[in-house]
């Protein structure tokens, strides 16, 4: 049957697997790079037991929902005048639309309330995110090209995210002006907390940088600049696989794995993995 093991990095360095690889990639990005390795291999190997155990991880990945995207806004404003009792965390939300509905709950964090060390003197950071709900769709005019539609993440894995070459999407006709218009969203939001939020961001000093799901997608390898996975269609709950994969040998964790979202959920999962590669001596001999 089919068994991973080991990884082949981009450099061509073959790492091999004493007792299994554990991939931290969601769903979707594992799906795509073990279909590529398998693209790349012999139509033998295609149509075998590998390609077989690959094709169900193809199919659990293209059934598997996504929630929607962010637009996020980082600031850094002047702090004077600001109430000292300033919270950090803040949610804003029309309570008479729907709670799930396109850029109806922004999420606002200032962490230097916290540890004003974060910030120069007598400056704020602001951080403000549309909830995972916002349409990817609407992005995909500005991508490069019909590939970077069909997949969601560059090709190019010599270049840094942050390289003039990875955010061709950035320089499309119409991209900044559509960009700015989803952030008002987010501006308004914030004006909740800081009513002159605007005009403090455009004071010497200050600082605002606005990102788009095409930006979360860049930095984040996600694909479809999605926050993770959703319920499917029609259930409240999640329907998510354990660290078992259909290839022998390859563990899977993160937030498309069980128990999902979240940084407690990721780290569970990641002890699941690791607990499914002990043998049952080695559980027992920690009773």
């Amino acid at each position: 049957g089919a068994r991973c093991r080991g990884v082949i990095l981009t450099d061509g360095t073959t790492i091999r697997a004493r007792k299994g690889v554990v991939s931290n990639v969601p769903l979707w990005n594992m799906a795509r790079l073990l279909k590529d390795s398998v693209d790349s291999t012999t139509a033998t190997t295609t149509t075998g037991a590998i390609g077989r155990a690959v094709q169900k991880i193809v199919q659990q990945a293209d059934k598997m929902e996504m929630t929607g995207s962010f637009m996020h806004l980082h600031l850094g404003i002047p702090a004077d005048g600001l109430p000292e009792d300033l919270e950090c965390h803040h949610s804003v939300m029309d309570l008479s639309k729907d709670t799930t509905g396109e850029q109806n709950l922004v999420i606002i964090s200032i962490p230097t309330v916290f540890d004003p060390s974060l910030a120069p003197k007598g400056y704020h950071i602001v951080h403000a995110y549309t909830a995972a709900n916002d349409n990817f769709q609407d992005w995909l005019p500005f991508l490069q090209n019909e590939q970077e539609q069909q997949h969601d993440d560059d090709d190019d894995d010599d270049e840094d995210n942050n390289s003039f070459g990875r955010n061709v999407y950035a320089r499309k006709d119409g991209y900044k002006e559509f960009k700015d218009k989803k952030a008002r969203a987010l501006w308004k939001a914030i004006e909740q907390v800081i009513p002159d939020i605007r005009e403090r961001a455009e004071r010497p000093g200050a600082i605002q940088l606005v990102a788009s799901p095409l930006t979360h997608r860049r930095y984040v390898s996600r694909a479809g600049g999605t926050f993770g996975p959703a319920p499917p269609e029609g259930k409240d709950i999640w329907e998510l696989s354990s660290a078992l994969t259909p290839i022998k040998g390859l563990l899977a964790c993160g937030d498309t794995c069980f128990p999902g979202i979240g940084l407690p959920g990721v780290a569970a999962s990641g002890t699941i993995a690791a607990n499914t590669l002990a043998s049952i001596p080695a559980h027992l001999d920690l009773i």
